[in-house]
């Protein structure tokens, strides 16, 4: 199940959009939030984001389209009359549907901005830059050269890898790689963060980020933080 955050959906006309998106993709779970969500939150709680123009006040909705494209979440922007409102649609986080569109535009759209920042995937492994993670083989190459790692790193930044850009809690971590498995509460992610960093990251890539007071991200090469 995909969470996908309604931004801005107040109105009637919203509302009825939305029903109608549950409709067609029962596998959706669209969760209000308001305007004002900071990208930070938005990365850690949904895999995407709908924006309806008209519900995000005089600031207009370039704003909050912005921020969720800035985490990393895969956006799209109803908007009322044909003209982006300063949105930057040749973003490839960005997509932009014009009044009147239906359910199944909407819900195409945004099949297209999840699958331009989806991680690239060939023969079950995940590449990003110089960094391919195999899947199968449970290797990790960087540059053509191999990364000796603990099976515990590399479920770590395979997990990261999978989500590039969302924000994960460090007891979310907890919870999805070490499972009951583990000793030492969320010092043992930072531990193994650090541990990461210094077998992956280099003067030209620095795959995992910190989000202050939230905990870490992925950052594919040549996204912007």
């Amino acid at each position: 199940m995909s969470s996908i955050a309604l931004l801005g959906f107040a109105d009637s006309e919203s509302e009825r959009l939305a029903a109608g998106l549950g409709a067609l993709d029962p596998s959706l779970k669209l969760v209000k939030f308001t305007a004002d969500t900071s990208k930070d939150e938005l990365a850690s709680s949904v895999e995407g984001a709908l924006v309806w123009g008209a519900g995000t006040g005089l600031a207009g909705p370039a704003g909050i389209v912005h921020a969720a494209a800035d985490a990393g979440v895969p956006v799209v922007a109803v908007l009322q009359v044909v003209g982006f409102e300063g949105i930057n649609a040749a973003r490839e986080e960005i997509e932009v549907c014009f009044l009147p569109c239906t359910s199944e535009e909407i819900l195409l759209r945004l099949s297209i901005a999840m699958s331009k920042t989806a991680p690239t995937e060939v023969a079950n492994m995940i590449i990003h830059g110089d960094l391919v993670i195999d899947c199968d083989r449970y290797e990790v190459v960087l540059k053509g050269r191999k990364v000796d790692l603990t099976y515990k790193e590399y479920e770590l930044l395979k997990y990261l890898a999978s989500n590039p850009g969302r924000v994960f809690s460090r007891e979310s971590l907890l919870r999805s790689v070490w499972e009951y498995d583990y000793f030492g509460g969320t010092r043992t992610v930072d531990v193994h963060i650090r541990r990461l960093r210094s077998k992956i990251d280099d003067m030209s890539n620095h795959f995992i980020e910190t989000q202050w007071n939230v905990g870490y991200r992925f950052r594919p090469p040549g996204r912007a933080s």
